[in-house]
């Protein structure tokens, strides 16, 4: 009997999802979301006045709202913040193709809970290379960013400015902001986010209550955390209680 709980594998600018589907209110997110069928195809919408599409996999561009009827199927999510401009596809064909048969070695280890963070990681990299051959996956950063990244993880919750951390590694404020967009594909605000995020569901992992996990992680409140969470994955935080999490500061 196959597992029926849900994991989360998180990192900065990636996050995905393995377990049964929730079905969905239209929504949109600022990531751009992949999504896959593990047991039967799901149906999923971009307008509710279109009709519903049948489909086994499909892409949701950023900032594009869209719908998803699961049927109770067990589904992969992967949503990736991207610098580039891709568009909606509702009946995708990327997990046909040959290159994608690791990533459904991957998610089928993921069902049974055997799936760890590095390789979940590799997984969300061939995913993406499968199905968005233009997006260019890092290979590895400036160590100026390098260092601005690993200040950020050693002091969760703290205050952060593009100012400060130009500071620490000896740039100005512009050319910092800058390389960091163009070394990780984020706007340092979308990276803190992500940062704050990353820190609150390290605090839930730990046994934190929800408002205790968002004010560790620097939101004002749980319902800016939740605002947060929502708007980045379409669903509550309070999922997170019925999740396996794993995490990871920096990649």
């Amino acid at each position: 009997m196959s597992l029926r709980r849900s994991s989360l594998f998180l990192w900065h600018g990636r996050a995905l999802v393995v377990g049964p589907g929730i079905d969905s209110t239209p929504h949109a997110h600022f990531a751009a979301q992949l999504t896959l069928a593990l047991e039967r195809p799901f149906r999923a919408r971009l307008d509710v006045q279109q009709a519903w599409i049948e489909t086994d996999a499909a892409i949701f561009a950023p900032n594009s709202a869209h719908q998803l009827d699961c049927g109770g199927g067990m589904l992969a999510h992967l949503f990736i913040e991207l610098p580039l401009s891709i568009g909606s596809v509702l009946n995708a064909q990327y997990h046909c193709l040959q290159e994608f048969m690791p990533v459904r070695e991957a998610l089928a280890a993921a069902q049974q809970g055997r799936l760890d963070m590095d390789a979940a990681q590799l997984a969300a990299q061939q995913w993406i290379a499968s199905a968005l051959p233009d997006a260019a996956m890092p290979c590895g950063y400036d160590p100026r960013i390098t260092r601005s990244l690993d200040w950020i993880a050693a002091h969760p919750g703290a205050p952060v400015s593009g100012e400060l951390l130009a500071s620490i590694v000896h740039l100005s404020e512009s050319r910092f902001t800058h390389l960091f967009r163009q070394q990780t594909g984020l706007s340092l605000s979308r990276y803190l986010l992500w940062a704050r995020l990353l820190d609150g569901v390290a605090a839930v992992a730990r046994g934190e209550s929800m408002t205790a996990a968002a004010h560790s992680a620097g939101f004002s409140d749980l319902a800016h955390m939740s605002r947060t969470f929502r708007g980045t994955f379409g669903v509550v935080p309070s999922e997170l209680h019925k999740m396996t999490i794993a995490f990871k500061q920096t990649q």
